[in-house]
């Protein structure tokens, strides 16, 4: 697969990620708020994108691109896992013992996937290879993410109160709805190929036809 065609696969799966994210907490107000199963998908799909997004603008992004991939796919990991399972953690550190702690829901993994996608966004308007602004969507939904994730993680690390965000449902939804939005829309840029390059590749081609 050449690496355009790879940037358009991924391109249309940040899209459908896009658009099922935002599903996702439609359906999980509609029919219960325990349905996090649901996130499994949109999390497979914004990962393909999330690749196609790195190869696309790897050379530009430099070390800032680099982490906000890592940090993002360590983040989709842990709140596709969050979304179907638990993980208790518990030892020692000098004779001092801790835990269990409860590591359970989406709330790990949404302070943590909103953090690598602040730093993608940056990173996207550094490289400056799709249009310059295009992940300010991306930005916002993905620092009010990464806020309400680390909230809801503090509640339940201090009093086991679960996933807990501290948010109102309207605000809650505003923010969810906007980091969707922002990988759909950088989705479909990937997807159209509207970047610098393409729209020169396509001038000159327009410039040739004419001649």
């Amino acid at each position: 697969m050449t690496g355009s065609n790879f940037t358009r696969l991924g391109g249309f799966g940040a899209l459908l990620g896009g658009l099922l994210w935002v599903a996702s907490f439609g359906a999980a107000q509609a029919i219960s708020p325990d349905l996090k199963g649901v996130l499994v998908g949109p999390v497979l799909l914004l990962l393909l994108g999330l690749s196609a997004l790195q190869a696309r603008h790897a050379t530009g992004s430099g070390r800032l691109g680099k982490s906000g991939f890592a940090v993002t796919l360590v983040g989709l990991v842990l709140l596709a896992y969050g979304s179907v399972g638990r993980a208790v953690i518990s030892g020692s550190v000098g004779g001092f013992e801790y835990g269990p702690l409860l590591f359970a829901g989406i709330a790990p993994g949404a302070l943590v996937l909103g953090a690598g996608a602040v730093l993608t966004a940056i990173s996207v308007i550094v490289a400056n290879v799709l249009p310059r602004f295009s992940s300010i969507p991306l930005l916002i939904g993905a620092a009010g993410v990464a806020a309400a994730g680390g909230l809801a993680l503090g509640h339940q690390l201090v009093d086991g109160s679960g996933d807990i965000f501290p948010l109102p449902v309207g605000p809650l939804a505003v923010l969810w709805a906007v980091f969707g939005i922002g990988w759909l829309w950088l989705g479909y840029l990937l997807w159209a190929e509207r970047t610098p390059a393409a729209e020169r590749a396509r001038a000159a081609l327009l410039e040739a036809e004419r001649r």
